[in-house]
Parts: structure tokens; sequence; C-alpha cells
């Protein structure tokens, strides 16, 4: 199964805030684990259950991706990015 990926206003104003080299890393984990398998990656940043806030360390890329996950919709919503020095 496939989850949609739907990318909000403030993640948007921070993927055009990052590098090229951020940017392609957070799409490449948009495409792969975030579509594919978006409840076993990452960890639970605050919440509880499959619609906690979540966050994805990209720390090869210095990025960190915030996200919720709505299984009943099959859908993934990317809240912010924060890039890391």
């Amino acid at each position: 199964m496939s989850y949609k990926v739907v990318v909000l206003d403030d993640a948007r104003r921070g993927m055009a805030s990052l590098t090229p080299p951020r940017r392609k890393a957070v799409n490449e984990a948009v495409r792969g684990v975030l579509t594919a398998r978006p409840l076993d990656v990452g960890e639970i940043f605050e919440g509880k259950g499959p619609t906690a806030l979540r966050r994805l360390v990209l720390s090869q890329a210095g990025v960190s991706i915030s996200y919720r996950v709505f299984p009943d919709r099959v859908e993934v919503r990317i809240v912010w990015l924060i890039g890391h020095p």
C-alpha cells in the first residue's frame, strides 16, 4: 500500500530554504520510506497513536522531517522540515 504524501505550507517554506543536496535527500525520503512505510520509520516526537507527530532524522543530509500519518486516509502530512548544521 502506498501512502499519499501532502506537504503543508510551513514545510514548503522550509523546503525552499534547503540546499539542493538536502532537498534531494528529503525528496528521496518522501518517494521512498514515507510513501511505503511511514509508521515504521522515524520516532514519535509528540502525542500518541498513529496520528502522533513523528520525526524522521536524515542525519547524512542534516535534515529532520516532522510528519503525521493518517492510516484511515492512507495519507502522510509533512508538517515541517528543519535543517541542522
